[in-house]
């Protein structure tokens, strides 16, 4: 394809410009070393700082890949993998993830819905499964086209359909380079038969770093794909598009075509003018790579993408992620650095002297205690008014799904008369989990912002008691203070997760007895439409308790841990500050003679802290905000 006018992709900006060590894993392991050296007594940090370096290990950058069927959205995955692991779009998928990722070989791990353990797949389950007898049997197939065998059985309506193998999710690891900055997640597709597809995409896509849309130049782009580009603008932090089967197009036609999407996408869709769109040739990239072709790989264009993923995308998410751990890691050496120079002062000043300040810190210690209890209290406060919140949210959704409901078996009686209650009770328990996840999702992030909101509050006020304890220490000892940074390293990607509604038994089958058949038509009407209206409002009570149930245990299962978490937060300070003071005259009274060849290992402790800090971007005199 070569270079052209058309492409809209962005330049890599130096917009970054908070300092990040290069090599964070590294100064974060020999941090960790060193802290877990020092006892028992800093044991707490070495688990903190391996916390932070597992977090680090995890963050890849999360790509879900959008797009209607037969826009050559698997192609595209098949050729930035490098050979055909994706089923092509003319099986119909069913509404499952698919989380490809990286590893040394090929693989797949099937995730239920229900308690069953996890199902690995790879080399070597492929030969302890191996039928001679049946064709196709494992020893008669690639390791690639085995691999794609065993996926179609999980995620395609074919072999799953409506998912009967009550699959939660497919995790397939792969080799391909791109994944190891990259995991891609390939979702189903929109615009289907299947309309809850769409559906499920949506509701995930809040999840994910970002989304790949693929149109193509033929046919021209869909109301059903405007539609749901609109939907999904605002429920995903970075967007970006390509214009595949561009292969198909002379230079004319594909600048034309370009203009076309792009001018269609801003007007109609409101996406920024900078949004970066590719025109590419899925179908050409994919041979390319399977014949090592460098030439045709490059005429592709999906170079452009691959490039923007890693380079780009991956690389911003990379500096983010870093600098929230490399901060988290600065507190926790200046922490530990803190309680080293709390022991060093306490051994060096006189014992009156020391239990004298040691009684006056005592009383901010008091004060913290108290403000402690008062946020806890805040926080139970909080959790009531939030599951209030749900208890009114679930009572207004009554009425309006019963009506709903209502609406769709009325229409289905009326197109059906001759099987009028089969009829209708079919339509009811198929639009039951489509209506009801949505419902489920829309509650979560109605009560996740509500959460979100009343947490960081209160989150706040223990990072300002934690840096008044510190502060405290730091002047009533005479020690130099290092300004609390706070802030906290969260897992802020949950992965897409799908509900499934069990539609067994959502009806108790009545059958008509024999005067019920004498009966006029009307009359005969207005009875199985009472018993549908009945069965239709137990159906609707029992699964709005089913929302209920789930999201309360969310809720306090979210408030437990933030409570735990803000309480370890300041436990561990308090230990770090009082604890090692009290530590220090106890054992003062006890081994005074010790107490000089201890000072000397802790200044050797405290340099060594000193080192790590400075590779971490710390300079002395400056503040908090420019150590970055």
């Amino acid at each position: 394809m070569g270079e052209n006018s058309y492409s809209s992709e962005p330049t890599p900006e130096t917009e970054f410009r908070r300092f990040i060590p290069e090599k964070l894993h590294d100064t974060l392991n020999t941090g960790k070393q060193l802290v877990g050296a020092m006892g028992s007594a800093y044991e707490i940090y070495a688990q903190k700082l391996n916390e932070l370096e597992q977090r680090l290990s995890e963050g890849r950058f999360h790509l879900a890949v959008l797009g209607q069927v037969k826009r050559g959205k698997s192609t595209l995955i098949n050729a930035l993998l490098g050979e055909e692991v994706l089923p092509s779009s003319v099986i119909p998928l069913t509404a499952i993830p698919t989380f490809i990722q990286y590893g040394e070989q090929r693989g797949l791990k099937i995730k239920y819905l229900d308690d069953r353990a996890d199902v690995i797949l790879n080399s070597e389950s492929r030969h302890l499964t191996k039928d001679k007898d049946s064709p196709g049997s494992p020893e008669d197939l690639s390791e690639i086209e085995w691999l794609k065998k065993q996926l179609i059985d999980f995620v395609t309506e074919g072999n799953n359909p409506n998912n009967e193998k009550e699959v939660l999710q497919v995790e397939v690891t792969h080799p391909a380079p791109i994944l190891r900055d990259v995991v891609i997640i390939d979702t189903p597709g929109i615009g289907s038969t299947y309309l809850h597809n769409t559906e499920v995409t949506i509701n995930f896509l809040p999840q994910c770093d970002a989304a790949l849309f693929v149109v193509s130049a033929d046919p021209p782009i869909t109301e059903v794909e405007l539609t749901f580009l609109k939907d999904i603008k605002n429920k995903i932090s970075k967007l970006f598009f390509v214009l595949n089967k561009v292969d198909y197009l002379n230079e004319a036609e594909l600048a034309n075509a370009f203009d076309f999407y792009k001018k269609v996408l801003i007007k109609e869709v409101g996406i920024d003018p900078n949004t970066p769109i590719f025109p590419i040739s899925a179908r050409k990239a994919l041979q390319a790579k399977e014949s090592n072709d460098i030439q045709k790989w490059n005429e592709s264009n999906l170079s452009k993408v691959s490039d923007y993923l890693t380079n780009f995308l991956a690389h911003e998410k990379d500096i983010v992620l870093k600098d929230a751990i490399g901060r988290k890691a600065l507190d926790i050496f200046n922490q530990t650095y803190l309680q080293i120079e709390l022991e060093i002062r306490s051994l060096e000043l006189p014992l009156t002297e020391l239990e004298s300040r040691l009684s006056l810190f005592e009383k901010k210690i008091v004060e913290a205690e108290q403000q402690r209890i008062h946020t806890q209290d805040i926080l139970n406060g909080d959790r009531k008014r939030v599951r209030d919140l749900l208890e009114e949210h679930i009572r207004g959704l009554q009425t309006p799904l019963c009506s709903r409901l209502v609406e769709i078996s009325e229409k289905v009686m009326l197109e059906s008369p001759d099987d009028t209650e089969n009829a209708a009770q079919k339509a009811v328990a198929d639009a039951i989990p489509e209506l009801f996840k949505h419902e489920l999702d829309s509650i979560s992030e109605i009560m996740d912002k509500e959460i979100a909101v009343r947490m960081k509050d209160q989150e706040q006020r223990i990072d300002n008691l934690v840096e008044s304890i510190r502060k405290t220490a730091s002047e009533v000892f005479e020690i130099p203070y290092h300004a609390y940074i706070g802030g906290h390293v969260y897992d802020d990607r949950r992965k897409p997760y799908f509900v499934q509604y069990d539609q067994e038994d959502l009806f108790i089958q009545i059958s008509p007895n024999f005067i019920e058949r004498l009966m006029p038509a009307k009359m005969r009407e207005k009875r199985v439409k009472e018993r549908m209206n009945k069965q239709i409002d137990k159906l609707v009570l029992r699964n709005l308790e089913n929302i209920r149930w789930e999201t309360l245990q969310n809720i306090d299962t979210t408030f437990r841990k933030f409570s735990s978490s803000l309480d370890n937060n300041l436990s561990m300070t308090i230990k770090a500050t009082h604890g090692t003071i009290r530590s220090s005259v106890a054992e003062r009274k006890m081994h005074e003679e010790n107490a000089v060849d201890k000072i000397v290992k802790l200044k050797n402790m405290a340099l060594d802290i000193q080192n790590v800090i400075r590779l971490l971007g710390y300079r002395e005199n400056s503040s908090a905000e420019k150590r970055w």
